[in-house]
């Protein structure tokens, strides 16, 4: 199968192996290893895109390469050469994908990347150094995309941090209670209910034009920054398959929720659930030390509220899973997404203990680093 995705490519060189990565969750990714006449050898990345998650591919495509492309310009005016960015191979007739028919008579779409190398990503980390590194890359991110234009860009999941619309279809669904779970998690909805003023903050701001519209990534968590082996520094942002229109407190917000967290998402002792007060502040440091010049004043101050929206969202997403039987998260035995709702939850009520701490120093550090710039650009 792959040898047959590997005859619609030009690649240089002989096919020495291929090995499957299991890191990936949603699309399945091959590592294969070329050599050249030379001697030298060189690696790529071939995926299968789940067309379930994303239903129209090249919409996807779309999206990544306008977006890779214009990193790539915006690199090369800034005169950075330590940072990479994704780079497509193209199909033997110039497409960023390919198919193949299957038994069933059904496509299945794949793309290849080039292998980036001298790099290493992490799963999770509590070494305030990397996840300093992945708020600055994501800052990075949005900093040199800026300026994309916004209307080239598709939404490939629609209403994904649409948090009002997630929290609309769990009442309804509690209301048609499908499979008779909603008695079990009563007071998980009860809970979600007395917090629900906080979910429209942020999209009320977007649509209103309070705070706007920008290229966000949407899945901003450690394993999906490459960092430089040699140097510790962020080498580049990957998994762009959720790259959308959106909020840059989609970002920040998760992106604290996931690397600041005490816990994986599954633990089901609460008592190791909470928001490490030092992972926050480093990830902080390093998004504003990108982003700061380029944030509204609205935005900043919406950034620790979307911490807690987020974590919420995540929460309903949990929850609504569960009461409609486990249909979209893969799940290890029957309670697996209460338990998961359970713990975001629960790190909800750590943060909010926390809002205001956050709040404080994230205003601090806005002023801190908007000074620096501009004293910068006056210099």
């Amino acid at each position: 199968m792959i040898e047959e995705i590997l005859e619609k490519y030009n690649i240089e060189g002989k096919l020495v192996n291929y090995t499957q990565n299991n890191s990936g969750n949603i699309n399945k990714t091959y590592v294969a290893t070329f050599q050249k006449e030379d001697g030298t050898t060189k690696k790529y990345l071939i995926q299968k895109i789940n067309t379930k998650v994303f239903t129209e591919p090249y919409k996807l495509m779309k999206n990544i390469e306008g977006v890779t492309k214009y990193l790539k310009k915006e690199m090369i005016n800034e005169k950075d050469n330590n940072h990479k960015v994704l780079e497509v191979v193209k199909t033997k007739d110039n497409k960023s994908l390919c198919y193949i028919t299957n038994a069933s008579d059904t496509r299945e779409y794949y793309r290849i990347y080039e292998y980036i190398e001298n790099a290493i990503s992490y799963d999770s980390s509590v070494d305030k150094d990397i996840v300093y590194n992945t708020g600055k890359a994501f800052g990075n991110f949005q900093k040199l995309l800026r300026d994309y234009p916004m209307n080239k860009l598709e939404e490939t999941i629609k209403d994904f941090h649409n948090t009002p619309e997630r929290y609309k279809k769990l009442m309804y669904d509690i209301k048609v209670d499908s499979e008779g779970r909603v008695e079990e998690a009563a007071r998980e909805i009860v809970f979600i209910i007395k917090r629900e003023e906080y979910l429209s903050l942020i999209m009320e701001d977007l649509n209103s034009k309070r705070i706007p519209l920008r290229v966000t990534h949407n899945d901003t968590k450690v394993n999906n920054v490459m960092m430089n082996k040699d140097t510790g520094d962020f080498l580049a942002v990957i998994d762009l398959d959720t790259v959308m229109p959106g909020s840059m407190l989609f970002d920040y917000g998760d992106g604290i929720r996931s690397t600041a967290s005490t816990a994986s998402e599954d633990e089901t002792d609460l008592n190791k659930v909470s928001l490490d007060l030092e992972l926050f502040k480093a990830y902080t440091d390093g998004y504003l030390s990108e982003m700061a010049p380029y944030l509204t004043y609205e935005e900043v101050s919406l950034m620790a509220e979307s911490i807690l929206i987020i974590t919420l969202e995540l929460a309903i997403r949990f929850l609504n899973d569960y009461i409609n039987g486990d249909t979209y998260f893969k799940t290890n035995y029957e309670k697996h997404n209460l338990d998961r709702t359970r713990n975001q939850i629960h790190l909800v009520k750590d943060i909010e203990t926390k809002l205001q701490y956050m709040d404080d120093y994230i205003m601090k550090k806005y002023k801190v680093y908007h000074d620096k710039e501009k004293k910068k650009e006056r210099i």
